[in-house]
């Protein structure tokens, strides 16, 4: 009875918001929705883990069924400023960890694993790891980020032009129109193994990387493009809005004021810093300001790619980029954090 009232309060609510032509609605109303009743209701309520992952798997599909031909051509000839971008957005959050620690009397350790975008389950890991490090100060500041740019990228997304790809979506045909019956079963089957694999080398985001895998080897072997159904999206968009939801109302009564100052700040100094990474590299560039700035953004790249789809963006290039730098902090970020910060313990 839980799931169905806190299911039917956020469509309602978000139905609500989309009527008034507020931004994201599938997003933001959930969020409402579950805040105001966790708030203002005596009722236990929780959301279950798997609604929220067929969530990532339906938002991880439609970024791997837009993965044609075309955008990975023009992927690859961006490959130089990918490879730039990831790595300034990097730097700059080791930078400003140096003014978090300041700010939270914390240890480097703790300031630097709260400071590192877009990979909250490797930073965790690390932060249990090593006892200079205050675990929950990094879970706090990790998660928190996430909600802060959930609720400031969109806004200023939604200022600058739109991206030129709701024309080329709209002409793309449904998953349903495209493929039979047999060959969706047969592609859901693929996505959900390739999630599993995924899960087993603990990689993040596994729920959106194996359908974005097997999308992309779909597309790039047969030619074949479709999009998932609207409804579909949206049903994604409410779970993991509930998601946040829970997640922002539990949060709000373990963050003392300090603590919440000092990781709102740092997020804002990312977003202006990353804001002007994006300026200056698109002098060299030729592809939409609010697609690089999505690109850059350091969020959790199912957030970005919510906020993407909703402003009509280049969904492909934005989850490269984002791919590119979970694979930067995975390959070389974490293991150099973990030979540094394991150095220092040891020469304490």
């Amino acid at each position: 009875m839980n799931y169905i009232i806190i299911f039917i309060a956020s469509l309602l609510t978000g139905l609500i918001l989309s009527a008034v032509h507020v931004i994201l609605p599938w997003l933001f109303g959930p969020i409402i929705a579950t805040v105001l009743l966790k708030k203002f209701t005596s009722r236990e309520y929780r959301w279950p883990k798997w609604l929220s992952e067929i969530g990532l798997y339906i938002l991880g599909a439609q970024i791997g069924a837009s993965f044609t031909k075309e955008i990975v051509a023009d992927i690859q000839d961006e490959l130089l400023y990918i490879i730039l971008i990831s790595i300034f957005v990097i730097l700059l959050a080791i930078m400003i960890s140096f003014v978090l620690k300041r700010f939270l009397n914390c240890s480097l350790e703790t300031a630097i694993l709260a400071s590192i975008p877009g990979a909250l389950n490797q930073m965790i890991v690390m932060a249990e790891e090593n006892k200079n490090a205050n675990l929950l100060v990094v879970t706090l500041a990790q998660t928190l980020r996430i909600l802060i740019v959930v609720l400031t990228v969109p806004f200023i997304s939604s200022l600058l032009p739109e991206g030129v790809h709701r024309a080329t979506i709209s002409q793309t045909p449904s998953m349903v129109e495209a493929l039979n019956m047999q060959t969706i079963l047969l592609l859901i089957g693929a996505m959900v193994i390739a999630g599993y694999l995924y899960r087993c080398i603990h990689f993040p985001v596994p729920d959106m990387m194996g359908p974005i895998t097997v999308l992309m080897i779909w597309n790039l072997t047969t030619g074949i493009n479709f999009m998932i159904p609207t409804p579909l999206i949206i049903l994604a968009q409410m779970c993991f809005g509930i998601r946040i939801g829970l997640q922002l109302y539990d949060l709000s009564y373990q963050i003392n004021r300090q603590l919440f100052i000092g990781v709102l700040i740092q997020n804002l100094l990312l977003i202006i810093g990353t804001f002007i990474i994006v300026y200056i590299m698109n002098l060299f560039m030729h592809e939409s300001f609010n697609d690089l700035f999505l690109s850059a953004a350091p969020g959790g790249m199912a957030q970005i790619i919510i906020v993407g789809l909703e402003t009509g963006a280049n969904v492909a290039m934005i989850s490269s980029y984002h791919i590119f730098r979970i694979f930067i902090i995975l390959l070389v970020v974490t293991p150099l954090l973990s030979i540094y910060l394991n150095y220092k313990a040891r020469h304490i």
